[in-house]
């Protein structure tokens, strides 16, 4: 029997020592990247996922060998990119919308002041100097080092492809000076049935203004490390993206490939 429970490590250790010898309990913690679902990270990434943005006056004209077909085009562009995210037992089932909204906003704004800690860390010390951190960041930790894969807390000395992928995706997200700022200003909540999970809807499916775009759901930088975030947050329990299934994956698919 596998159960997943939100507990400290405190009590974990206590129950196992309690229960040794007469039952075999194992205690596993559920690790930030072990929240992500299988692919999410592709589809984000994708062209065909990727918010539409769409600069009419550098837009060159299509030719009609390379142009997807308007039907296809047109479905990309309007189906919502939303980041399903489900609550840790004991959080959900809330009795009021205005219960789970309090709790996301509270989420989104932790995830943002890890990201400006993280920021102001990446300054050289004149730079820093320019900046007067806010009383309420003192003791919060940077998101780069609260995500394992990240952490500056790591034995791990030499990074891979993937620590590097991560580091990349935060440095130029919400670590970054921009913030993702026009995300967050721009991103809505939809309650699930019951209150146990939520959509994070990324887009107004027209895309940002272009001088928006660097810090917009646009930037995939910005909507992985908002899953990153998330999966670091003690009250998600699993975060993953939508994709259109009514219409097939073969057209992103089909769009990522021009």
């Amino acid at each position: 029997t596998c159960l997943i429970l939100t507990t400290t490590a405190l009590l974990a250790h206590e129950v196992i020592e309690d229960h040794e010898g007469s039952q075999s309990l194992v205690v596993v913690p559920l690790l930030d990247i072990t929240k992500i679902h299988a692919g999410t990270i592709d589809e984000v990434a994708s062209r065909g996922w990727s918010v539409p943005f769409v600069d009419q006056s550098e837009q060159p004209k299509p030719s009609s060998d390379t142009a997807p077909k308007k039907n296809e085009t047109d479905a990309i562009n309007e189906w919502e990119r939303m980041i399903v995210v489900d609550f840790v037992p004991g959080l959900g089932g809330m009795k009021e919308e205005a219960e789970l909204l309090e709790v996301v906003n509270n989420m989104m704004a932790d995830i943002q002041d890890m990201g400006e800690v993280g920021w102001l860390r990446s300054l050289d010390k004149e730079e820093a100097e320019e900046f007067v951190i806010d009383e309420s960041l003192v003791g919060v930790p940077a998101l780069s080092d609260m995500f394992s894969l990240t952490s500056s807390l790591r034995s791990v000395v030499n990074d891979n492809a993937r620590i590097a992928f991560w580091r990349e995706a935060l440095k130029n997200g919400i670590e970054s000076e921009h913030a993702c700022s026009e995300m967050f200003t721009t991103l809505f909540v939809k309650p699930r049935a019951g209150y146990y999970s939520y959509d994070l809807v990324m887009n107004p499916s027209d895309g940002p203004p272009p001088q928006d775009y660097e810090s917009s759901a646009s930037n995939p930088a910005c909507v992985m490390s908002l899953i990153a975030a998330i999966s670091t947050h003690p009250y998600a329990l699993s975060v993953k993206a939508n994709f259109p299934i009514y219409h097939g994956w073969h057209v992103a698919q089909k769009l990522d490939s021009f």
